[in-house]
């Protein structure tokens, strides 16, 4: 329901609690003027008429409120939403989140989303491979994708992989694999010390081939 509407609607709300209360007030006066007792004291009249009108008015605003409640709950609840969205696009925006104006940058924002809870799954579950919290545990260096995989740049042609699975229990499985450039086979990493060992040796290589390299000066 559109907020000017649901306002509308609340101001006649509004406005029948007082017509309510009058109409209980002029009842309850009538009421009792007319209706009291002529063997009672003429002098009290007034100030029992009085006394009825106020019990006019109790009984007139319990039965309505009694009949309204569940509109007024309606508009109750749809008040508290709007202020949860509104407190939520603040929120978004003091992030740095703009609130999107249609389902394209709606999506856009949903994929950034994605990546970055990719990335940032795979540094908190690297504790598993490597407990120094030094280096695979910063979500920065993790680059995240949609699928919800990783990669993390080790040195040229060299990157590790991260992707979650379920077994047949629906447990995640967190897995870390090496892939590297000369290799296609990727090298499961359980240990950051499975990531040194196959990389030390491709260094020694590299700086041998380096060494023994003709001079093109």
């Amino acid at each position: 329901m559109r907020a000017s509407v649901r306002r509308s609607i609340q101001a006649l709300l509004d406005g029948a609690d007082m017509v309510t209360m009058l109409a209980g007030a002029v009842s309850g006066a009538v009421a009792g003027y007319t209706y009291y007792p002529a063997t009672f004291d003429a002098d009290l009249r007034l100030a029992a008429a009085g006394a009825i009108s106020l019990g006019g008015v109790f009984v007139f605003t319990t039965v309505a409120d009694a009949m309204l409640a569940p509109l007024r709950r309606r508009f109750a609840q749809a008040d508290v939403a709007e202020m949860r969205t509104a407190a939520e696009a603040r929120a978004a925006e003091a992030r740095g989140v703009a609130v999107p104006s249609g389902l394209s940058e709606a999506l856009d924002q949903v994929a950034a989303a994605a990546e970055d809870d990719a990335a940032r799954r795979a540094a908190q579950a690297a504790y598993r491979i490597d407990l120094s919290d030094q280096l695979l545990s910063n979500p920065g260096r993790w680059r995240g994708y949609t699928n919800g995989e990783a990669t993390y740049y080790l040195a040229p042609g060299a990157v590790l992989h991260y992707s979650r699975e379920e077994d047949e229990r629906g447990t995640p499985e967190h897995r870390y694999t090496l892939l590297t450039a000369g290799d296609p086979t990727p090298v499961p990493i359980t240990n950051v010390r499975d990531i040194l060992e196959d990389l030390a040796p491709r260094a020694r290589k590299t700086e041998a081939l380096d060494a023994v390299a003709p001079s093109t000066v």
